[in-house]
């Protein structure tokens, strides 16, 4: 990156450089594609500026938390809208469900993050054998949905269990 500043004649901060690979996850291309995004953004660059994500990285994030707010077959086709936006404007089938996956697990416990780790990897490879890639994102973001919710009810219902058998006469 700073090779790259310094041929563009830009002045680069040690700090926001270190933000930039972090945010890239040292990838390079897209290291560069964020250094640009920062650019139109703000310049000359300074230490505590927040590095830009590029647009479609903003709403598959969006995409993540309108799912984790709720799982409903309405948020599933208001979903499915959002996905069919993001294929439309030429982002990757792939390159989506690994940017959703990244997104989601960020929030979940392991027993939750495994499964979906599991789905993911089962619906993008049915990504590489059919044609529609709408139904396969669409099946992985339901697939998801289920769990998650599953998930909840489990952790509500043992938390019932557990206000249950608590007594004020143990103390």
């Amino acid at each position: 990156l700073a090779s790259v500043c310094r041929r563009e004649q830009l002045q680069l901060p040690a700090e926001f450089s270190a933000k930039v690979a972090r945010a890239s996850e040292r990838n390079m291309r897209r290291a560069l594609l964020l250094l640009e995004a920062s650019r139109v953004q703000q310049y000359p660059f300074t230490a505590d500026q927040d590095v830009q994500l590029a647009d479609w990285e903003r709403y598959v994030s969006q995409i993540a938390r309108e799912i984790l707010a709720e799982q409903s077959p309405q948020c599933l086709m208001r979903v499915r809208t959002k996905l069919y936006e993001l294929l439309t404007n030429c982002i990757p089938a792939d390159v989506i469900i690994k940017r959703l996956e990244h997104e989601l697990s960020s929030t979940l416990d392991d027993t939750v993050r495994h499964k979906m780790a599991q789905d993911a990897a089962f619906y993008e490879h049915r990504l590489c054998l059919g044609s529609k890639e709408i139904y396969h994102l669409e099946s992985f973001v339901a697939r998801f949905m289920a769990t998650y919710k599953t998930h909840l009810c489990e952790q509500s219902q043992m938390l019932a269990n557990m206000d249950m058998d608590f007594d004020d006469d143990d103390f």
